[in-house]
């Protein structure tokens, strides 16, 4: 099993993993890269709950490893993966990824995820990754993201220093 990644330059390591990574490991590195990108964001306004909920849709939830999510710890909370099935069902989550869903809805969806202030990891090449936070993509074998501080302000999102001087790209 893959060590579980650390702040900062750790993080790097752990994209540029991926190179050398099989199916299994893709999908243990991104979800230790999806841990990461939550323990370096806050959402203030929110809520304060008794657990640290990731939710992916249908589509989605096979590209992330349950293992490699659940045993972090997020805000000091258990953190769990959950599976939604619908625009309404987000409310409850901290942390939406998005990689081959298709909002049939996507401004219901956008309205929900400001509304709870939902951070929003989308794969790039999803039609919904406009709208997101945080845009991670693949390139030469290893992981990028993006950064998109308009949206992310407007759901009452913050990121970490640390978050931001790693990102490949900030979007304003």
């Amino acid at each position: 099993m893959m060590p579980v990644c650390r702040i900062g330059l750790i993080l790097l390591l752990c994209m540029a993993t991926l190179a050398q990574a099989e199916p299994e490991e893709v999908r243990e590195t991104k979800s230790e890269l999806i841990a990461n990108l939550a323990l370096l964001s806050q959402a203030p306004g929110r809520q304060k709950q008794d657990t640290y909920v990731i939710c992916a849709f249908e589509e989605d939830v096979g590209h992330l490893k349950a293992g490699a999510l659940e045993s972090q710890k997020m805000q000091n909370l258990q953190v769990f993966l959950v599976t939604v099935k619908a625009s309404n069902e987000v409310k409850r989550c901290n942390l939406l990824y998005i990689q081959d869903y298709e909002a049939q809805k996507p401004l219901e969806l956008q309205q929900v995820i400001q509304k709870e202030s939902v951070l929003t990891v989308v794969h790039n090449g999803n039609k919904f990754s406009e709208y997101s936070h945080v845009e991670i993509s693949e390139q030469d074998k290893r992981y990028q993201f993006a950064l998109h501080l308009t949206s992310a302000k407007q759901a009452g999102i913050v990121f970490d220093t640390r978050l931001i001087k790693l990102a490949t790209n900030i979007i304003n």
